[in-house]
């Protein structure tokens, strides 16, 4: 036989035995990828990647405010704790004896309340709601306006269950805690607050693009002192976000 005959031959049989391999399962295309798309398949070709998660409706809720204008300009008012699933209620002490607190709030378990200086060294109160107790109504609690009969700032009907808490022996600053369905407010009274002094600003999320509840100075009214009220009305669609999250019904 030819020569070159045989060779040609020799070169189409090694090649049928290329093509076989290639048909019978012995090189895939995904074998002759490069390393890093190997690494992210399987054996049948698929991409073994894990998936991105994206963020619930919950953990995309923006609910850190600040006040925004007057003299307690840009202070911090409330924010919601998603780790904890709870509402954060900040308020500042206004002048007046200071106590070094962190307790358990009783009868409402898992709410605490603790008072700390913040970075400029002003005094603080800063009270933790569970969100249980916000979204459905608390009915072992008395319901009140503000200490001296007007009606709760911003809140829905203007009364609410309450506690009252004292921060020192002689209730210089007295905390006082209103819940009620979808909306929580704090009052801290103090006597320094004249009767001529009493207005109402918006609490804005960090990029001052929304209202989240309102901060309210309310003045001194006869023998009641007056005092700082932070309130948090949650619309409805939030509450709900809110109760999903709760209840296992993650969106």
């Amino acid at each position: 036989m030819n020569p070159k005959t045989i060779n040609t031959l020799g070169s189409l049989l090694s090649l049928s035995l290329i093509l076989a391999a290639c048909t019978d399962g012995g090189f895939q295309a995904s074998q002759l990828a490069d390393a890093n798309t190997i690494q992210s398949t399987n054996s049948s070709g698929q991409n073994t990647a894990p998936a991105i998660k994206l963020p619930t409706a919950y953990e995309k809720l923006d609910l850190e405010g600040y006040v925004s204008g007057g003299s307690y300009d840009s202070a911090f008012a409330m924010k919601l704790d998603k780790t904890n699933d709870t509402i954060i209620m900040n308020l500042p002490i206004p002048a007046g004896p200071f106590s070094n607190i962190y307790l358990d709030i009783p009868n409402l378990k898992g709410a605490k309340i603790k008072t700390y200086y913040d970075t400029s060294n002003a005094p603080q109160v800063a009270i933790s709601i569970p969100l249980n107790h916000i979204l459905h109504a608390v009915t072992n609690l008395p319901v009140s306006t503000l200490p001296n009969g007007s009606a709760l700032p911003a809140m829905p009907s203007g009364e609410a269950p309450f506690l009252a808490l004292g921060l020192n022996q002689n209730s210089e600053n007295k905390v006082y805690l209103y819940i009620g369905v979808n909306a929580v407010g704090v009052f801290i009274e103090n006597s320094y607050i004249p009767s001529n002094l009493g207005m109402t600003f918006p609490i804005k999320n960090k990029m001052k693009t929304k209202i989240l509840g309102y901060f309210t100075v309310v003045p001194k009214s006869g023998s009641f002192n007056g005092g700082l009220f932070c309130a948090l009305p949650l619309p409805t669609g939030i509450a709900k976000i809110m109760d999903d999250h709760m209840t296992g019904l993650v969106p």
